[in-house]
């Protein structure tokens, strides 16, 4: 009874790393996805040149900032979860 106490819980864990891994793997290509979509279109504004686009186009690359920003933060947090749950294995 142990034993299979032992084995469930120990699937459930590695279930719950595949979710993780797969979410951390989600928000990444939607990122991606994101930073390219914004890309372009400030290429699109900047090519406009009048002062809304440029304006708009200011505000789109804060933006890009922004999203670069909090990737690189969250690949910080995952990375480290990582190394902490495989030392703990």
């Amino acid at each position: 009874m142990l034993a299979l106490l032992k084995t469930l819980l120990e699937t459930l864990n590695l279930y719950f790393k595949l979710k993780n891994k797969s979410f951390y793997r989600d928000l990444l290509e939607t990122s991606k996805r994101k930073q390219k979509d914004l890309i372009n279109e400030i290429e699109k504004l900047r090519a406009n040149g009048d002062s809304d686009s440029t304006d708009r186009a200011d505000f789109l690359q804060s933006e890009l900032i922004a999203e670069k920003r909090d990737v690189k933060h969250l690949s910080t947090i995952y990375s480290s979860s990582e190394e902490g749950s495989a030392s703990s294995d």
